[in-house]
């Protein structure tokens, strides 16, 4: 009969060698755990690094404990010194745990870090974040506030780098379209207006460099031959017996170089392409009078490209537009980044087209008749119009496009706002044209922790009524703008000064001993100088300090001693050591005085 087990003892020893057993034939499943022991492994086993698993993290930190507490012997030795070696039998020693040792009255520029218990000559890392808004700003000491006195009427912000600061990180947030605006009594379906678009980057700064902060303006009501939001949001110019189409918003961005304050004459702000840095694109205004629900719809602010205004066609990035669409986004072209979106087509009897978008501004709706204007963006979409379809009559404008493009800019991001309806590409899911802050494409925008953003986000479209109407006002929300920097302290001047201890009698001559850290290089008695009282601190004496050689590998971690002639100051027994630190930054872990 067949074997149908082989058990161990019938195999003889060396019976079965490595050239016998297919490569992967014997897997970690087939070895129970514990079965191969240290025994088992031939010492020169080459066994590769990366069948090892080490916590390097749990590793790194051993490490920088050992080799403090080396250092730290290394000072009680030097300390232990002074009293084996040069007899002096008096004195104090701290190594710090607290501030408690030091007179900080006395000091200046003392910084002390009770995290890691060490004083250090360098200002405090500081975290900057400057919010801006289009008439108010979060942080003064860097930052002046733009102006937005009436609709379409304003100024633009200024963020001045401070110094120190190679980087900061802008978060620009495009503003709204504005909803429709019916005359009293008209029964007519109004549109939501599209969102505003979310633009981001780590630019490259010097300390010292103007920023002009551009927050883009709300689309608004419209009024007989149609007003730009702040931001060069396009404006809805005509108008028909039901009312006017919402007005597109103004961009948010950030632009460098000598551009103006003031906006142009079309309220955008007046620069040249290669001056903008991030831009993000804002959305359209909505338009009117229609029995269709997304026939209205302004688009939502880019992306790389905005949204075209949508006329019950899927609802798509994109420049150029369809026979009875809306205004097309900004941004496309025969390029990315190239040309404004394309005005709406509007029915031969009601000529002219919406306006196309261009460079900063969105383009204007039709003259003719109701339409949307476009959103500003780096290029604007275009103006809505009426197209005389049955049931897609007055047509929403394009959203404006983002932008991130500037050599100065690294890791630069956009999402999408929302559009009409809050409609992301195909969805039929009713509500407003949502802003990128509240959309489903940028969660982790949605939570940044310095957001001031309202349960229903930057940027936010409007919506319109169905039905007998009162007349109202629709304005969509502004941008705003984020900016945050981290900025590393610089080196600082400073004293540190022991509290005064009293000796059991006069001194006259005295050693200290100081547990000191490189930070950068600095030299010795001349950014590192260190002095001693016997007089309460009215007089002190230098004494010339040297490396004693305790030095931890490379940690930088050194003990520094020095001797002082104290018996020519005035008779005293009022003890104090100082430090003054300068041109280079260094810490100071501990210091022992002692004196005879």
């Amino acid at each position: 009969m067949p074997i149908s087990k082989v058990k161990s003892g019938s195999i003889t020893d060396s019976a079965v060698t490595s050239a016998k057993i297919n490569d992967s034939a014997v897997t970690s499943a087939k070895i129970q755990d514990g079965s191969i022991v240290n025994a088992d492994i031939n010492a020169c086993a080459a066994i590769a690094s990366s069948k090892l698993t080490v916590d390097t993290s749990a590793l790194e930190s051993d490490i920088n404990t050992n080799k403090f507490n080396i250092s730290l012997l290394g000072f009680k030795m030097a300390v232990n010194e002074g009293l084996t070696v040069f007899n002096l039998v008096d004195g104090v020693v701290d190594e710090f745990q607290d501030e408690s040792g030091t007179d900080e009255a006395e000091g200046s520029n003392d910084n002390y870090c009770a995290t890691c218990d060490f004083y250090e000559n360098k200002d405090p890392d500081v975290v900057v974040s400057a919010g801006f808004s289009t008439t108010a700003i979060t942080e003064p000491d860097t930052s002046t506030a733009g102006t937005n006195p009436t609709y379409g009427d304003g100024t633009f912000g200024v963020f001045t780098v401070p110094c120190g600061v190679t980087s900061i990180t802008a978060h620009t947030f495009g503003a709204g379209g504005g909803g429709p605006s019916q005359n009293p009594g008209g029964c007519a379906t109004l549109g939501a207006a599209g969102g505003g678009g979310y633009a981001s980057g780590n630019i490259a700064v010097t300390g010292g460099q103007a920023l002009l902060v551009v927050v883009g303006e709300g689309g608004g009501p419209q009024t007989p031959g149609g007003t730009n939001s702040l931001g060069g949001g396009g404006g809805a110019i005509g108008t028909s017996p039901a009312g006017f189409g919402g007005g597109g918003g103004g961009l948010s961005g950030i632009f460098s170089g000598c551009v103006s304050l003031c906006e142009t004459t079309n309220e955008t702000v007046n620069a040249t392409a290669p001056q903008a840095i991030v831009v993000a694109g804002s959305g359209a205004g909505a338009g009117a009078w229609t029995n269709q629900p997304f026939s209205y719809g302004g688009g939502g602010g880019g992306g790389l490209i905005g949204y075209a205004g949508s006329a019950n066609i899927d609802y798509v990035a994109q420049s150029f537009i369809s026979p009875d669409a809306g205004g097309g986004g900004g941004g496309g072209g025969s390029t990315p980044q190239s040309q404004g979106g394309q005005g709406a087509v509007a029915n031969p009897s009601y000529k002219p087209d919406g306006q196309n978008g261009g460079l900063f501004v969105g383009g204007d709706g039709s003259s003719s008749h109701t339409g949307g204007g476009g959103g500003s963006g780096y290029y604007g979409g275009g103006g809505g119009a009426y197209t005389g379809k049955c049931g897609y009559n007055h047509t929403g404008g394009g959203g404006g496009s983002s932008y991130y493009g500037h050599p100065q800019v690294t890791c630069g991001t956009t999402f999408p706002g929302e559009g009409p309806s809050g409609r992301t590409l195909n969805c039929t899911s009713t509500g407003l044209g949502e802003g990128a802050i509240d959309s489903v494409w940028a969660p982790q925008v949605n939570a940044h922790p310095d957001g001031p953003f309202a349960p229903l986000g930057v940027g936010e479209g409007t919506i319109g009524y169905t039905g007998p109407h009162p007349g109202g006002n629709f304005f969509g929300q502004d941008g705003y703008v984020l900016l945050t920097a981290n900025i590393t302290g610089c080196t600082t001047s400073t004293t540190i000064v022991s509290n005064a201890f009293t000796s059991n009698s006069v001194a006259t001559s005295s050693r200290i001993v100081v547990f000191e850290e490189n930070v950068d290089t600095p030299t010795l008695n001349t950014d590192i100088i260190a002095s001693v009282s016997r007089d309460g601190g009215t007089t002190f004496t230098n004494a010339t300090l040297s490396d004693s050689g305790y030095v931890t590998g490379s940690s930088g971690q050194r003990i520094l001693t020095g001797q002082a002639d104290i018996s020519g100051q005035p008779s005293g027994q009022s003890m104090r050591w100082k430090l003054a630190l300068a041109n280079n930054t260094v810490k100071i872990h501990g210091v022992s005085l002692q004196w005879s």
